[in-house]
């Protein structure tokens, strides 16, 4: 693996109707897995059909390596699209079905024979190989549709919401099997998703698409815990959203604080803060604390796990304590 970028984007404009996608400009290295994220309208699946060249060229410049897509055709750029549905073609086989593709690229009949049989046994589904695709499940279908879409070996896979509509015991064993998939071939992979864990669990870089507009984009970690925005920090679901004064900051400014940078402290212990605790919830994996400084700002949530939390009831006072470095604070004004 190198760091050539494989995907680049300059200024990439798209209009329909009063909808406006871009101008986008991105680059995203050769085998990264870049997520981008974006709640329903925000032009995620349009985005990936542009790069397929299902909709026409739009204005700006598309590049794979060393060449322009904007002129191509789709069956001339390597790359691989998988709708939302998967596609499959319900009365071929799961292996005829991932053998398609490879009819339009110069094989043997032993090298596409090889080829499938080497995907049925990385996505794990090499006894369905004979099952036609219309008897399959929806985890084992969607498998299917992305070894289909690997047989060529495009230069970049395309990804549409891949683990819609499948139950979370499914959605965590496919994100399992893509993940190794992944780490064994290696291809350049950009999937777009209104799930926030999917870009955890998976990605290696995202961006968040908001009204056509690529608002922010960098390491997943980055990203999460430091979004570049207030509209950003919303949909990526971040907490602790609040005049930065509440956090020792500017009065006239936005800031944040993710739970997690919160810790419970000694009451009294210099430079925390007094609180009293307001509600407390069980998430599952952890327990989330709501408690109200004694100072009169808004109440701030943060994460323990169930032996610190153990102790505290609603009315109990505490004390909070945070690194000033954690506190992300933006440019926009706030009137509190």
């Amino acid at each position: 693996m190198n760091d050539t970028p494989a995907l680049m984007l300059d200024c990439m404009l798209h209009r329909v109707g009063n909808f406006r996608l871009g101008p986008l400009s991105l680059v995203i290295p050769a085998h990264a897995w870049f997520m981008l994220l974006g709640p329903s309208g925000s032009g995620k699946t349009t985005f990936l059909r542009l790069l397929a060249g299902v909709i026409p060229a739009p204005s700006g410049a598309i590049r794979l390596g060393d060449r322009d897509l904007g002129p191509l055709p789709p069956e001339a750029r390597r790359v691989a699209y998988v709708s939302q549905h998967g596609d499959l073609f319900p009365h071929l086989t799961v292996a005829e079905n991932i053998a398609f593709g490879l009819h339009f690229k110069p094989l043997s009949r032993s090298a596409r024979a090889d080829q499938v049989h080497r995907l049925l046994h990385l996505f794990g589904i090499a006894h369905l190989a004979s099952r036609r695709a219309a008897n399959v499940s929806g985890g084992e279908g969607r498998r299917v549709a992305i070894a289909r879409a690997l047989a060529p070996e495009p230069a970049l896979l395309l990804l549409d919401e891949p683990f819609g509509m499948l139950d979370p015991n499914g959605r965590t064993e496919l994100q399992d099997c893509l993940a190794g998939v992944h780490r064994e071939l290696g291809t350049t992979t950009l999937h777009v998703t209104h799930d926030r864990e999917e870009a955890w669990t998976l990605g290696t870089r995202c961006g968040v698409l908001l009204d056509g507009q690529l608002v922010q984009e960098g390491t997943v970690e980055r990203v999460f815990r430091r979004p570049a925005s207030r509209a950003a920090a919303r949909f990526l679901g971040a907490l602790n959203i609040l005049p930065a004064s509440a956090f020792g900051g500017p009065a006239d400014r936005w800031g944040m604080l993710r739970p997690e940078h919160i810790s419970l402290a000694p009451i009294g212990k210099p430079g925390t803060v007094p609180a009293v605790i307001t509600a407390i919830r069980d998430r599952g994996n952890l327990v989330e604390i709501e408690a109200r400084p004694e100072s009169g700002a808004p109440a701030l949530r943060l994460h323990a796990d169930w032996q610190q939390a153990r102790p505290y009831q609603p009315g109990a006072r505490i004390a909070l304590h945070w690194n000033p470095e954690h506190v992300v604070v933006w440019e926009e004004p706030c009137h509190e």
